[in-house]
């Protein structure tokens, strides 16, 4: 009977086997490296997918957008639920919805409003981004942080009017040029220019050692909250929402220069953008990447991200964009009013 080989490998087996493995894990250490960042960026576009499909499920039961944040005619009794507090049911979180009562204020710590409203939503985070997921509120304990904001649209987003003789009086929708403000109820007939040519939602970066966001504040290292505005009152509204530009949104007649925003009129040279600023992607009002003086990195009225060269945003069609930080500001800014009539170019 024939005896079989038992005989095993070599030593220069064994050492060319393991020199081929070293060369095939350098060669994929840096693809597998590389590659984090490309996923984490697919997960956070498949998330703004899911907002803009909630949004539209939304749009489809109640037959408009919801709105921006809600108030009342009387500050002190608004409850400040934000967008993406309405939107819950639509996104797989029906049961913390119905937890929640919308009868009271969002920071009512009574009804339970305030300890639900720290959830931490994964759905509301950006992976890429490392900040905290929650937040520390001077009006409740804590709220659940997030990296998507919704379209305002241009001039600086308020609640109530700064327009002497009508103080405290709520501002109207049609002051808003995006789609979403206080109390807003805008269908997909009052886009004008088309779903595709505005957007819906946007990320925005979360800043280290953020704190809460004031009013009369359009950058600086500030939070924003997927529940909604805790303090209507002293809370600034871009906790919730984004803007294209500053000015005073209610001061609209032919002299103002949010009426020619679509030409960008005001924020082409650096002299005009004192008149009206301009928050570029990932950029401040100077056009500077986004820090503060003490090193915290920033945010802005607008959308800003931990993407590299830009930031994410579902547009009114379902469909999510990669939007660079050198997009050109008119075509930008359009992109934000959602019936300026204005041709939009390449982006």
């Amino acid at each position: 009977m024939k005896k079989k080989n038992r005989n095993g490998l070599s030593a220069l087996d064994v050492i060319v086997t393991i020199v081929i493995l070293l060369v095939l894990a350098a060669l994929l250490l840096p693809a597998v490296q590389h590659g984090h960042p490309t996923n984490h960026r697919s997960q956070c576009k498949n998330k703004l997918k899911q907002i803009g499909l909630a949004l539209y499920n939304y749009h489809d039961v109640h037959r408009t957008f919801p709105p921006g944040w809600i108030a009342s005619e009387t500050a002190g009794q608004s409850s400040g639920f934000g967008w993406n507090f309405q939107i819950l049911p639509f996104f797989d979180q029906a049961p913390l919805y119905k937890k929640f009562d919308s009868r009271q204020k969002l920071s009512n710590q009574a009804s339970g409003n305030s300890k639900l409203a720290s959830t931490i939503i994964t759905a509301a985070r950006c992976p890429d981004d490392k900040g905290p997921d929650q937040a520390a509120s001077h009006w409740m304990s804590q709220l659940g942080t997030t990296n998507y904001v919704a379209n305002f649209g241009v001039g600086i987003p308020a609640t109530y009017s700064t327009i002497a003789g009508s103080e405290e009086k709520l501002v109207a929708p049609k002051f808003v040029q995006g789609i979403f403000g206080p109390n807003t109820r805008i269908r997909i007939r009052d886009v004008k220019d088309g779903m595709s040519n505005v957007i819906l939602v946007g990320e925005r970066r979360m800043s280290d050692g953020g704190t809460e966001w004031p009013l009369g504040k359009s950058e600086g290292s500030f939070n924003s909250y997927w529940a909604g505005i805790p303090n209507i009152n002293a809370v600034n509204p871009l906790v919730v929402v984004a803007t294209a530009t500053g000015g005073l949104i209610e001061k609209c007649d032919e002299s103002d220069l949010l009426c020619t925003v679509g030409n960008l009129k005001a924020v082409q040279n650096s002299e005009d953008r004192k008149a009206l600023p301009y928050f570029g992607i990932n950029r401040d009002s100077r056009g500077t990447p986004l820090q503060t003086a003490d090193g915290h990195t920033a945010v802005t009225a607008g959308f800003s991200s931990w993407h590299t060269g830009g930031c994410q945003a579902v547009l009114g069609d379902g469909t999510v964009r990669f939007l660079s930080e050198n997009i050109d500001p008119i075509v930008f800014t359009n992109l934000m009013r959602r019936s300026d009539g204005e041709t939009l170019g390449e982006f």
